[in-house]
């Protein structure tokens, strides 16, 4: 943890790491984000993924079992009256957990417990230094805060208000659900809103085939086998030509991607958003996330 003064004021920050995956064959550098985590008084040291796409922060069942076989004081923070629901999978909830994030602390608060998934751990693998994934922390903890994530120094700071060095950025309204942001961009000339997800990082657009379609010359450049929350799936990837903005600006060319399912439509249309946008976009920037005010900058 950095303790940076900002002109008279102060953020809390550390350093993530990015993450590579192999995804059909081909390596992908920055696949995810994870940032180092403490979970109340363990000796051990884990990371998380950061999703802001997820509604839930989450240990993962098979990862964290052996800690609880070893430590009855955190199994016993196990709530079965709060539950939450991912995968169509009931869950149970773990309370008054207090989390760290470099030297940040997270106090009291619920995280989910995602039964059955994650890397399995054993006891033995618990004796090794190495720092273990462990989970993924959503954007539940965040609200009210203001979250800036400085994609070129790897670094996340966490403020309660907006330092003065990022006050005059041309702040952009967002709606927030269940969490999630969604922000507008220009598409065609038109308001479009998606959902901006951290836990779809190496993708600039995902949408529907129709959608995809519109902005681009309709062949299929790109075609990955990826796996979301333990299931499968292959998502198709068209070259964009049409103009896609943010604030303004137009952004850099990208491809957009889609699933061929129905469940993906479906999810687009109830949640009335035209597509997810990852960190693809804005690799080479400086988010400024203010969940207090829905509204964010980019620099």
């Amino acid at each position: 943890m950095s303790l940076n003064p900002i002109f008279g004021q102060k953020c809390e920050c550390f350093n993530f790491e990015w993450q590579g995956a192999s995804v059909s064959g081909r390596y992908i550098p920055n696949a995810a984000i994870t940032i180092p985590i403490s979970i109340d008084d363990l000796p051990y040291e884990f990371n998380m993924q950061l999703d802001l796409g997820a509604v839930e922060s989450m240990f993962y069942g098979n990862s964290i079992k052996p800690y609880f076989q070893l430590h009855a004081e955190l199994t016993n923070k196990i709530d079965s009256t709060q539950t939450f629901y991912i995968q169509s999978q009931e869950n149970v909830k773990l309370r008054n957990v207090n989390l760290k994030m470099g030297e940040i602390n997270f106090e009291n608060i619920e995280v989910g417990l995602f039964s059955g998934f994650g890397d399995t751990l054993t006891i033995d693998s618990v004796k090794t230094k190495n720092s273990k994934h462990i989970g993924t922390i959503a954007p539940d903890v965040f609200q009210s805060k203001i979250v800036i994530i400085d994609y070129p120094k790897s670094e996340i700071c966490i403020a309660d208000k907006i330092p003065r060095k990022y006050k005059n950025l041309n702040y952009q309204e967002f709606t927030l659900e269940q969490g999630r942001i969604k922000l507008p961009f220009e598409i065609m000339g038109k308001t479009e809103m998606l959902m901006f997800d951290t836990g779809s990082s190496m993708f600039s657009l995902i949408t529907t085939q129709l959608n995809a379609e519109q902005i681009s010359d309709k062949i299929i450049v790109d075609s990955l086998q990826i796996t979301s929350w333990g299931e499968e799936y292959t998502i198709y990837g068209l070259n964009v030509v049409s103009n896609v903005k943010f604030s303004g600006e137009n952004l850099p060319p990208a491809l957009v991607y889609y699933f061929k399912k129905p469940i993906y439509d479906q999810f687009f249309e109830q949640e009335d958003m035209w597509g997810i946008t990852g960190n693809s976009y804005f690799s080479s920037k400086t988010m400024v996330i203010d969940y207090g005010s829905n509204k964010v900058g980019i620099k």
